[in-house]
């Protein structure tokens, strides 16, 4: 009785305590989104600010119809008028130093140009903030205009004390997750906010704004992400969560002293009561705790000769059904990781579960064809070991195969040194086939680079790849005969993409006119119309460009 009184009490006090802090999570969430916004706002005017400097100082160079030191005087009032700018510099057309003009205590040395837009150069514990901007005429041809992040980092240092009474709980970071701005502690490491949202980097291209709670160092926080896309920037704002919920933690306090002086009572009296009448309850817990720990040989102490005996029996035979299910599961979740490797994923499930058979046949599905070929492999294989050709191709083989996996796709075969993959849309992959074959071929070529060194020094040859792609309909299914079949395509799609691989040269990545509509999002450079061995039409050729 003692029980049942406690539980009511302690249900509603869980309640009260969750609608309490909905109440000031709620609040929080609108004040740190606030905060946030104002943050971002005052990033925004910097840059903006810069930005337009730097196309003000382009515009007065161009105005010839004022001597030189007129317009040096317009750009320092320009200058002048936005603090957090440190200096204006220019550059002529072999990015070499021509002059700057430099605000008080900002330092002299300038680095060149890269190009036009936005930068972030300098170390990681001094970042600074680049607006490059190009002249088309003059002898003046970059103008390149500097903002410290020391200069953001005083105002966003100013909010933060202002906001919430401490110095660190506003920064910036750029889509590496590294700070950049603000909080000089975390410039060495990724902020854990981000490691609990999985914030990806493609979010910071289109704005965004997230609330989340995450634990840093072992210290409970709440934090608000707000993306600044124009930049690839995002801006943060997190304080502890008990500083968040202090009232909460008063009210949870007091309501566990009562709570726990109610139940020291129910305690001592349910454990009287459970000695005498619940231990054979007690022992079936324990046997149903093993079986939840996957113990199933376990057997019931239970021996009452009433229900509760019978429930230990009934608890044995459901872990003995419970064990034969497990190894089937084994069994069919082995066949049917064995059969995915060479089968799309609805099929390999449908073999192992019975449903489906290995039959000859195939069915017309959209699909996208991948060949990745070594360049100048049979110039390797002529020089060296067959051994060592054959340890390079299954080392190679075996990394791109799980790229392929990885990206939803469908190794075809083996053709001396080339790998065919397919990709098609399924429910378990995900996405856009097109899209998902071209990251898998952008990966080939990022593994080949990375391990470039190693293979140059253990096999003395510089592996490249060169890769076609290619989409279109294709007849896909189990061809050749009852004794010997294969799962494959065959279409007017696979020849492209072979043609396509064989047309490509070094690290380069060619695909057709479809490929390039199903991914705007990708870009693409056309190289004209080529004539394709076996085709009577020539096709247009893309290239994509990394």
């Amino acid at each position: 009785m003692l029980i049942v009184g406690l539980v009511p009490m302690f249900i509603l006090g869980l309640a009260f305590l969750r609608l309490q802090r909905d109440g000031l999570g709620h609040v929080e969430r609108e004040l740190e989104a606030a905060v946030v916004d104002e943050a971002s706002s005052n990033v925004r005017d910097v840059f903006h600010g810069a930005a337009e400097l730097a196309t003000i100082t382009a515009t007065t160079l161009a105005d010839d119809t004022r001597d030189a030191d007129a317009r040096i005087r317009d750009l320092r009032t320009e200058l002048a008028r936005l603090p957090q700018v440190s200096s204006i510099a220019f550059f002529d057309d072999e990015r070499h130093f021509i002059d700057a003009i430099v605000a008080d205590n900002a330092p002299t040395e300038i680095p060149p140009p890269e190009g036009e837009g936005f930068r972030i150069i300098g170390s990681p514990d001094d970042p600074i903030f680049r607006f490059e901007h190009k002249i088309a005429e003059g002898p003046v041809r970059f103008v390149v205009v500097t903002v410290p992040s020391s200069s953001l980092g005083t105002r966003l240092t100013e909010l933060s004390l202002t906001r919430f009474g401490s110095a660190g709980d506003v920064y910036v970071v750029n889509d590496s997750k590294r700070v950049v701005v603000g909080k000089i502690e975390r410039r060495d490491r990724r902020p854990p906010i981000f490691d609990v949202t999985e914030y990806p980097a493609a979010a910071f291209s289109s704005p965004m704004l997230m609330t989340s709670e995450f634990v840093d160092n072992g210290v409970s926080k709440v934090g608000t992400i707000r993306t600044l896309p124009a930049w690839r920037l995002a801006v943060v704002v997190e304080r502890p969560t008990d500083e968040a919920f202090a009232s909460l933690a008063k009210t949870r306090r007091a309501f566990m002293w009562t709570l726990g002086g109610f139940a020291t009572i129910s305690v001592i009296a349910g454990l009287i009561v459970t000695r005498r009448a619940l231990g054979p309850i007690s022992r079936l817990i324990r046997l149903v705790g093993r079986y939840s720990q996957r113990d199933f040989a376990a057997r019931s102490e239970v021996h009452t000769h009433d229900e509760l005996e019978a429930l230990g029996g009934s608890l044995e035979q459901m872990a003995d059904e419970l064990s034969a299910s497990e190894f089937e599961l084994r069994r069919r979740a082995k066949i049917e990781a064995d059969l995915a490797r060479f089968l799309p994923s609805e099929v390999a499930q449908s073999v192992a579960s019975g449903r489906g058979s290995l039959e000859l046949g195939g069915e017309r599905k959209r699909i996208t064809v991948i060949f990745a070929d070594v360049v100048a492999f049979t110039t390797f294989a002529e020089r060296t070991s067959p051994e060592h050709a054959v340890a390079f191709l299954n080392e190679l083989f075996t990394i791109l195969s799980e790229i392929v996996f990885r990206h939803g796709g469908m190794v075809d075969k083996f053709i001396g040194d080339c790998i065919m993959a397919i990709f098609v849309d399924s429910k378990d992959a995900g996405g856009n086939q097109v899209a998902r074959a071209l990251m898998a071929a952008e990966d080939m070529h990022r593994f080949v680079e990375s391990n470039l060194p190693r293979w140059q020094k253990e096999y003395d040859f510089a592996a490249r790849l060169a890769v076609g792609v290619a989409t279109g309909e294709a007849l896909v299914g189990n061809l050749g005969s009852e004794a010997r079949m294969e799962y494959t395509a065959i279409g007017d799609v696979v020849n492209v993409a072979a043609r396509l691989e064989s047309l490509a040269s070094a690290q380069r990545t060619l695909a057709t006119a479809e490929v390039a509509a199903a991914c705007p999002d990708v870009e693409f450079t056309s190289l004209g119309k080529h004539a394709l061995r076996g085709r009577v039409e020539p096709i247009e050729v893309f290239e994509v460009m990394s």
